[in-house]
């Protein structure tokens, strides 16, 4: 271990002082950054972000798998080129709902003080950096959907708490979709299928006007966890590709159901025969190639839900 690597290679917060912030194992190093909380990264991604600017929502993707007690992220170069291309970019007012989110998951009661820090929390809320999460701060107070301390703020220290009016605004976008652009993927991860995701799917729901979204690329992916079940809800609506036969894909297009989201169903055509019994009775995309699903499901999300206009 080298003294650089006493420094995040991604947000570049001095480690140094941090206790065993930084250990070296087989092949890189896992790192554990109170902004991007903890993750291992290859020898050769590190030397790439450290001699690179790096893309601030790299940090915010660690970031939430710290806050959602996911699996340790793993940058490598096998992942580093799909994790990038499918980050978000989420609006000020997308960011604001974050936000108030990541403040009643630390809420012990209605009423009681959330402390954070803007310098170590800003990834939480997808920010750049502490000046926009302060903003965003800001934007919730003269809402009134919290109450915050202004004078600990010029501080960079956030105290605050979220008041009624805030309670209600979660109330209602715990069961409405937040994101009306965005529609959630769910699908096999396996390597075999990714040209269709990039050919077919992705394709399909750009040029029909919406955000394709995929929870990550990850080989765990299957596991059902809070993270999902809350970007199901977040989504306007689902397309569910059952090629494979994957259980969580079916949970996650049941969820979808439940919240009365319209799930667009797709198979891959010698796999049609394997589909769950419970699911048959609803239209299936059946696809040969991408190009075969890409215009398929353009047509029919145009069709069914509407093409949306920018």
């Amino acid at each position: 271990m080298t003294n650089q690597n006493l420094e995040c290679p991604l947000c570049r917060t001095d480690l140094a002082d941090l206790g065993n912030a930084c250990t070296s194992e087989s092949g890189g190093f896992r790192y554990k950054c109170p902004v991007c909380g903890t993750f291992f990264i290859s020898g050769t991604v590190n030397a790439i972000m450290r001699n690179n600017p790096v893309d601030y929502r790299l940090c915010a993707w660690i970031r939430e798998h710290d806050e959602f007690k996911k699996e340790l992220p793993e940058i490598t170069t096998y992942f580093l080129d799909n994790i990038l291309k499918n980050l978000p970019n989420y609006k000020t007012s997308e960011k604001q709902l974050l936000l108030l989110r990541a403040i009643e998951r630390r809420t012990d009661h209605p009423g009681s003080n959330v402390v954070m820090v803007a310098d170590y929390d800003y990834p939480l809320v997808w920010a750049k950096k502490p000046e926009e999460m302060i903003f965003l701060i800001k934007a919730l107070a003269d809402r009134k959907l919290i109450k915050v301390d202004r004078e600990r703020l010029r501080l960079n220290l956030i105290e605050t708490a979220i008041e009624p009016d805030g309670w209600d605004y979660l109330d209602k976008y715990s069961v409405s979709p937040v994101f009306r652009d965005r529609v959630f993927v769910a699908m096999s991860f396996d390597k075999s299928l990714e040209e269709i995701w990039e050919n077919g799917i992705k394709p399909a729901i750009t040029q029909a006007g919406y955000k394709p979204y995929r929870i990550d690329k990850e080989p765990h992916i299957d596991r059902i966890d809070a993270k999902i079940i809350a970007d199901i809800k977040d989504s306007f609506f689902m397309v569910a590709d059952v090629t494979q036969q994957k259980q969580g894909v079916y949970f996650e297009a049941g969820y979808a159901l439940a919240l009365n989201r319209h799930v667009i169903w797709c198979v891959r055509e010698d796999d049609l025969c394997n589909v769950h019994f419970d699911t048959r009775q609803y239209n299936h995309i059946v696809w040969k190639t991408s190009e075969d699903l890409k215009e398929s499901l353009y047509n029919l999300i145009c069709a069914v839900i509407g093409k949306k206009e920018s």
